[in-house]
């Protein structure tokens, strides 16, 4: 062959080979450049790891509501998407509610019992459960009521204190429904800020007309020669409207305006006039959040009451959460009204069948539906906090049963509760009693005492940090009764110690034992006038039932540690819900 053409072919030869020996290579560089279209995420095996919710579109409450799931975090923090550590394999859409809430929306082919079971397994996480839609609780007007108006006020006894109460610090009730008309000649002045969650504005507004009707019973402005006035009457209550929705309320939204208002020094009353029948694990953990911040929670127990209604007779939520005041409806004449849900958890009523307010359109109207006897109470409470900023939730809630109008079979029953409230009463009391409160404080593992004595039902310990109760100080804000307070505590590898008193430490501190159990007790020539109740939140068990006067309040046996603890006292004979187990002794 001659040189030149064994030249040309060995060319050729290193050409092909170059050529074959390239393509792999430069199609791995392709895949190794590509451009990733969303910077905050990692792609790994065709799918990307999330690490913010910005870049997924957003998901759509009309939509796939059945595969949307809540979360709500222990904390604020910009990594707390991350820390789930989730993939778009697994998630279509998602948004961020607020700081401490998100909403995720879950492939078709994810099972979401399973994701919500590792989502709330998860440290950093509170509580995680489906999103649902809930509706408000309002009724069609009845057209033949013309006249009588505003009749509610008179039936609780809020004619007799309208212009009774006058407080320096405003009292915020929150109202979480549809939004506010915020330009109606009644409300005008009555609003404090609030949060639109469904326009992500603090311009709230309002496009069914609920939320201007419920918050019409608590604060329109009285004695503006217009319209009417709300249960507030002169007192400086106004309202921070949250809308969460329209004409379906998300519990997403629900959840993050909970938060939001159970972290505001200035409100003090929380209104939720809506409901469903599902029992949510994010719902009731923004409940509780709100509730261990002292906050008043008042809800309708619903209208599905009727007996041909398929749901009639079982429990409402939010109304039925511990901690929640669940209120029914009364008519003009004192009856039950026939469309009011009734259960166990019912505690209270006030008026709401053909009751007057004010409109979306700028006027007045009649409506009907449980909505609108719970702004009622939640009104009534905002007056009684206004004339006694030193009420606790319990004593509000307390004073409010102890003087309501016992209607239905004698005492508490599912239909009234305690009874139809009468605020004229219950000012009285909140104003004249000399309240005897409990005042405690609890030494935390690794945080040590707190700084300050909780007061009357308020949360000392940790709620969901897994700290241990090591131990506890009680004593009693007294305004000159002749009683005292003494208690002792059940320590882990030790048991029972003495008896302490008035201020004493009573178990351990530095030696990294638990509390499991506790009793307290009342003494002295006065102590006969008052009741003592205890709780103790209890590691795997959660809230023990209350416990009263010398009761064990804990476990025995299990070796679960105390991780908060509730204490509060109540003039005699005050009516207060024991049911349930207070001490469980392992078999």
């Amino acid at each position: 062959m001659k040189p030149k053409v064994k030249l040309r072919l060995l060319f050729f030869v290193i050409v092909l080979a170059m050529l074959f020996l390239s393509a792999p290579i430069l199609a791995y560089e392709s895949i190794k450049t590509s451009d990733i279209p969303n910077s905050s995420e990692v792609s790994v095996n065709n799918q990307m790891i999330i690490n913010s919710l910005s870049e997924l579109p957003d998901v759509d409450n009309r939509g796939n509501i059945g595969q949307q799931v809540v979360i709500i975090y222990k904390n604020s923090s910009s990594f707390n998407v991350q820390s789930l550590s989730l993939s778009t394999n697994q998630i279509a859409r998602g948004e961020t509610v607020s700081d401490r809430v998100d909403i995720l929306e879950v492939k078709n082919d994810v099972d979401i019992d399973a994701f919500i079971k590792m989502i709330n397994e998860n440290p950093n996480v509170l509580a995680a459960d489906r999103n649902d839609i809930l509706k408000t609780y309002s009724l069609p007007n009845d057209p033949y009521v013309t006249d009588g108006k505003a009749w509610q006020f008179q039936a609780i006894g809020n004619d007799k204190t309208w212009d009774q109460v006058t407080n320096d610090q405003t009292i915020g009730v929150a109202v979480l429904d549809t939004g506010i008309n915020t330009r109606h000649p009644d409300l005008t002045g009555r609003i404090i800020s609030g949060y639109d969650y469904v326009t992500k504005s603090t311009e709230v507004i309002d496009q069914d007309g609920h939320g201007t009707l419920v918050s019409g019973f608590i604060a329109a402005t009285a004695n503006n020669g217009i319209g009417l006035s709300g249960v507030a009457g002169t007192a400086d209550i106004k309202i921070a409207p949250y809308r969460v929705g329209t004409k379906g309320l998300s519990v997403a939204n629900i959840c993050a305006a909970l938060m939001d208002a159970a972290d505001r020094s200035d409100i003090k009353v929380i209104n939720m006039s809506y409901g469903g029948y599902e029992y949510n694990t994010s719902e009731a953990a923004a409940i509780q959040y709100a509730s261990d911040r002292g906050k008043v929670l008042v809800a309708s127990s619903g209208n599905e009451g009727e007996s041909s209604d398929p749901e009639s007779g079982l429990s409402s939520y939010p109304a039925s959460y511990d901690g929640v005041i669940s209120v029914a409806a009364t008519t003009r004449s004192n009856d039950w009204a026939s469309f009011s849900q009734y259960n166990d958890k019912v505690d209270l009523a006030a008026p709401g069948e053909d009751v007057y307010t004010t409109s979306l359109t700028g006027g007045y109207t009649n409506d009907s539906g449980t909505s609108f006897a719970s702004p009622i109470v939640a009104g009534a409470c905002g007056v009684l906090l206004a004339a006694n900023s030193e009420l606790t939730a319990s004593e509000v809630e307390t004073a409010l049963k102890a003087t309501a109008l016992d209607l239905g079979d004698p005492g508490k029953d599912d239909y009234f509760g305690y009874g139809l409230i009468q605020l004229d009463q219950a000012l009285a009391k909140v104003t004249t009693d000399k309240p005897l409160a409990a005042l405690y404080k609890t030494h935390i593992q690794n945080l040590g005492w707190e700084k300050e004595f909780k007061r009357n039902g308020q949360l000392s310990g940790t709620s969901g940090l897994g700290y241990r109760l090591e131990a506890i100080s009680i004593t009693l804000d007294n305004p000159g009764y002749d009683v005292g307070v003494s208690y002792r505590t059940h320590i882990q590898d030790i048991g029972w110690q003495d008896w302490r008193d008035n201020g004493d430490l009573s178990g351990t501190s530095g030696e990294s034992r638990r509390l499991e159990a506790i009793q307290i007790k009342l003494f002295g020539a006065d102590a006969n006038r008052f009741d003592i109740y205890y709780r103790t939140h209890v590691e795997n068990l959660g809230w023990l039932s209350w416990a009263a006067n010398g009761q064990q309040s804990g476990s025995s046996g299990y070796g679960y540690r105390l991780e908060s603890i509730e204490i509060m006292t109540v003039p005699k004979d005050t009516p207060f819900d024991t049911s349930g187990d207070s001490f469980l002794i392992s078999p």
